[in-house]
């Protein structure tokens, strides 16, 4: 037992940042500029989200985007990249599958009443989006990595597990809530690789995670 104290998170990964950040700036060029149809949805989902008043149209439209971007992220980067240096992705994609399944589901769950306009909850959901949509494509300016490494929602798993989250909190839903765990989940998983990579874009997962609880407990 005594061995496993000298392990540091470093140890376990199966790769070098150079090798992971270099997969991602391949892939993203690879896409580009199909990044752009996913940012327009998620900016659909956020003007539903902020502005609309029948809640099951707005939950509907963006449960169904939502679901697409899942399951894109789960075929083209997990499956068909990032599984390459990591055998572990093909759980990662199982699990992505299976949330895009569930967002799809949770279509059949949304209800009729109103979102409540002045709902702190709704407000920080909003801006958990927000942060999602807009914050990750400048990380790599902030981390000092090449501009194509950016991620964005719907080709990358972090800014869309925030992005989702924030849904999910802004919806107000306690049915919806069942959708919580693969995101949170992911961006603890995301938060320790890119630490033991030592990344400074490893906050990002943090405060997605922190802001969601903190969001959680807030009672309207």
């Amino acid at each position: 037992m005594a061995e496993w104290a000298t392990y540091t998170l470093a140890d376990f990964l199966m790769f070098s940042p150079r090798v992971y950040f270099r997969l991602v700036e391949r892939y993203n060029q690879g896409l580009w500029p199909f990044q752009l149809v996913f940012i327009a949805g998620a900016l659909a989902v956020l003007f539903a989200t902020a502005t609309a008043t029948d809640g099951r149209r707005a939950r509907a439209a963006a449960m169904a985007t939502l679901s697409v971007a899942w399951f894109f992220c789960a075929w083209q980067f997990l499956w068909l990249r990032y599984s390459t240096i990591n055998w572990a992705m093909s759980y990662g994609t199982a699990a992505f599958m299976l949330q895009s399944g569930l967002l799809l589901l949770a279509i059949r769950w949304t209800d009729r009443a109103a979102l409540p306009a002045n709902s702190l909850r709704r407000r920080g959901g909003i801006g958990l989006m927000v942060f999602g949509l807009l914050a990750y494509p400048f990380l790599p300016l902030i981390a000092g990595r090449a501009p194509a490494s950016a991620e964005s929602f719907g080709t990358m798993p972090d800014p869309t597990a925030a992005v989702t989250l924030g849904a999910l909190v802004a919806f107000l839903s306690q049915k919806l809530w069942l959708l919580l765990p693969i995101p949170l989940l992911w961006c603890a998983f995301s938060a320790l690789t890119l630490l033991a990579m030592e990344d400074f874009g490893a906050w990002a997962p943090f405060v997605v995670i922190l802001t969601t609880f903190a969001l959680l407990l807030v009672r309207r």
